[in-house]
């Protein structure tokens, strides 16, 4: 409710300074938009639900994890806007060779994270797999005792702030670039900066606002499967899949010109990626799915009690 009511100013304040010009609120408009957009990109998704099951695993709750993630990836945005403002054409080339070295770091942060916290939950699937089978666990051993303790980082919420602001790095997203260009061409017509930074304000809110909603929406959505063996360990595959797929896709787009005799490969995965937020859009809208039809627990609860009499 707080994030909806700042996001309510956020656009009250956007209203107040362009509302005499009906061609920057469309291009404000069009931010808030972006942002929404860029929070259904798949990597997006595939952190926060991976990080929201793992904070379940360390009986941690990670409703906030959606927020600081994209509280630290809109850190890089406002700053690039800022500086790409504020420089103009004296420092294109520097700006251009951060911007290729930065999407360099940014890919294998991406990458690498999203395989850690894969393998963090596939040894989450394995061990429910093995109570459903009637195992005991006998507690962390070999790779579950190396990954404990960044579990029991990852699963806190705020620090999903840094690894948002890592993969803000990869500053090559349509949506980022499209915020760019707004600025740019509202700073050469004369708009003065704190207007211009009420482009990418816009864009952090809509962001955060879908990325936040997603984080609890995950959030509601395992600890309703978690009264179930079969929900519990099909939602925490399909997180696991997601965050390894991604990876690999950001893998090979960027060795694309290296693999030789993989076009296949490299045109399936440059298709993927270029359809990011479609994808991230179909998970989001399968987990509100999910959450409608796995009924909470006082409704199981009561059904149960009607059984029993």
């Amino acid at each position: 409710m707080g994030l909806v009511l700042i996001n309510g100013l956020v656009w009250l304040l956007a209203f107040i300074f362009f509302h005499e010009n009906s061609l920057l609120l469309g291009a404000a408009g069009l931010s808030y938009g972006l942002g929404l957009r860029h929070a259904l990109d798949a990597d997006h998704i595939a952190v926060i639900d991976n990080v929201t099951r793992a904070a379940l695993r360390e009986k941690r709750e990670a409703r906030a994890a959606g927020l600081f993630f994209s509280l630290g990836h809109s850190t890089i945005v406002c700053l690039a806007t800022l500086i790409v403002v504020l420089a103009g054409q004296r420092y294109h080339t520097q700006i251009d060779a951060f911007a290729v070295h930065g999407g360099l770091f940014g890919t294998w942060v991406s990458a690498l994270f999203l395989c850690m916290v894969a393998v963090m939950n596939a040894l989450t699937f394995r061990d429910l797999w093995r109570r459903r089978n009637g195992r005991v666990n006998n507690g962390p051993r070999g790779l579950s005792r190396m990954l404990e303790p960044v579990m029991r980082q990852v699963s806190v919420s705020w620090h999903l702030y840094p690894i948002g602001f890592l993969f803000g790095l990869g500053f090559d997203t349509a949506s980022e670039i499209s915020l760019l260009g707004i600025s740019i061409v509202q700073g050469e017509h004369g708009l003065p900066v704190w207007e211009i930074m009420m482009f990418p304000l816009l864009f952090t809110a809509g962001m955060a606002l879908l990325d936040t909603a997603d984080s609890m929406l995950m959030h509601g959505l395992y600890k309703r499967a978690e009264r179930g063996t079969a929900s519990n360990l099909a939602l925490t595959l399909a997180s696991v899949m997601l965050a390894f797929v991604i990876a690999l896709i950001e893998i090979t787009n960027f060795f694309g010109d290296k693999l030789h005799g993989l076009s296949m490969l490299t045109d399936f995965a440059g298709f993927v990626s270029a359809h990011f937020e479609m994808i991230g859009a179909f998970v989001f809208g399968a987990s509100v799915i999910g959450w409608i039809w796995l009924k909470p627990e006082r409704e199981t609860g009561l059904e149960d009690m009607r059984g029993n009499i």
